[in-house]
């Protein structure tokens, strides 16, 4: 019996933890447009399902050009990747990043990026203090990244290998 108790203790400890961290969660979201929420939802599930796929093997929907993965950041960058987003939001709502760096680390990744910019007849702003968010999409060589900057998510961008 005592063993019984331990047991369901446990349990129900650890489903409150789960639920705190929902409800964190929730509450950094609150407010955001039932599309985007959706989006991040479907993010976490892939995400977590990314984490417990096996070395090797593979899953279209987490690792193809336009698989699920892959759409569900485009779409998240366009929805989350400016304005009046805040770097918090971002990581209460997404999880933490996989990455943090900064503009020294993230200097031969940027170039694709700024160009990019260019070609859309936006002027790369004069860069202050940035950190950069990095959701990986099928690992290191395939990112998107949240631009923050002094807290305030300015911009996305995306990091592609091209293997």
């Amino acid at each position: 019996m005592k063993h019984l108790t331990v047991s369901l203790s446990a349990i129900l400890f650890l489903a409150g933890g789960t639920t705190a961290r929902s409800n964190e969660s929730d509450n950094q979201c609150q407010g955001l447009d039932k599309k985007v929420v959706a989006l991040i939802n479907q993010y976490k599930e892939l995400r977590e399902r990314r984490r417990h796929l096996p070395d090797g093997a593979y899953d279209k929907d987490l690792r193809d050009h336009s698989g699920k993965l892959h759409r569900v950041l485009q779409s998240l960058g366009t929805e989350l990747g400016h304005p009046p987003y805040t770097g918090k939001i971002i990581v209460g709502c997404l999880g933490e990043p996989d990455a943090i760096r900064n503009d020294i680390q993230m200097a031969r990744y940027l170039g694709i990026y700024e160009s990019e910019r260019r070609k859309m007849g936006r002027v790369p702003r004069a860069k202050r203090d940035r950190e950069y968010l990095v959701y990986e999409w099928r690992g290191g060589h395939d990112f998107m990244f949240f631009l923050n900057e002094d807290g305030l998510i300015i911009d996305h961008g995306w990091w592609f290998a091209y293997e």
